[in-house]
């Protein structure tokens, strides 16, 4: 059985690096990397039917990858149903540059979409991101990537350990902007809403208008959520549950189309 490793910021990534280290130290020799040629954040889940895909080799800091120019849920796709069919046990993917926390980031994420792609083909799967600052330039990144390096290892120690709770699937893992010994974990729920979305219009030189989707922090966080936590400095956890329908729902909307 092997451990799966991908993410949505390319094989030239920190995250992965420090990611790969430590599923090294804890499940020995048996990891693979399937990472996406480009990197492909906010991608979702999609994945490319409408044209054909290219697998390649590449080495980086010794460590032998396959790239796929496609998205983080097709690198899923391949090594589950084809490169390493029936010897996928676990998928990890991150760690991502920038937290995934709140609802909105949940479904847009690359790197959660692959693990939820991995939970869907019954793969237990987690995913890891890092909140960073947005000047952070090469050797800062890479150095507050390297920090998140102890806890991955106590992070997975346990998952080895303990294995997933019957019901969960999927753990969405966020670390915050410092870490160190004394950094706390809280197992928490998601924010629902987390930015004030917004429409920028604007004009180009030919007189067309064109578009810029973003969003601004809103500032009344839940505080019982992820993100406030994340804020607060600590390590969140979230059990994230694939099921779109949940049980105790279907009788009232029965109830609600009764006789038609």
């Amino acid at each position: 059985m092997v451990v799966l490793i991908t993410n949505d910021d390319g094989y030239k990534s920190p995250g992965l690096m420090v990611l790969y280290r430590a599923a090294r130290k804890v499940f020995g020799k048996d990891i693979v990397v399937i990472v996406p040629h480009q990197p492909q954040s906010s991608s979702g889940m999609s994945f490319t039917f409408h044209k054909p895909l290219r697998v390649d080799t590449v080495r980086q800091e010794g460590v032998k990858m396959l790239t796929v120019s496609g998205t983080p849920s097709d690198c899923v796709f391949l090594g589950v149903y084809h490169l390493f069919k029936g010897k996928v046990d676990l998928v990890l993917s991150g760690v991502n540059i920038g937290m995934n926390a709140g609802l909105e980031t949940v479904y847009s994420s690359g790197t959660i979409s692959a693990s939820i792609f991995g939970a869907i083909s019954g793969i237990k799967s987690v995913a890891f991101s890092k909140n960073v600052k947005d000047e952070s330039g090469e050797a800062t990144l890479e150095r507050e990537m390297d920090s998140t390096f102890p806890m991955l290892v106590s992070i997975l120690r346990r998952i080895k350990q303990k294995g997933f709770p019957d019901d969960i699937e999927l753990l969405n893992v966020n670390f915050p902007f410092n870490i160190n010994s004394k950094t706390k974990i809280k197992v928490i729920k998601t924010d629902h809403m987390v930015f004030d979305d917004r429409v920028m219009k604007k004009m180009d030189p030919r007189g067309k208008d064109y578009y810029w989707l973003y969003g601004e922090l809103r500032k009344d966080l839940d505080p019982n959520a992820d993100i406030y936590n994340l804020f607060k400095g600590y390590i969140t956890i979230t059990p994230i549950k694939l099921s779109a329908v949940e049980e105790d729902k279907l009788t009232s909307v029965k109830n609600m189309f009764a006789g038609l």
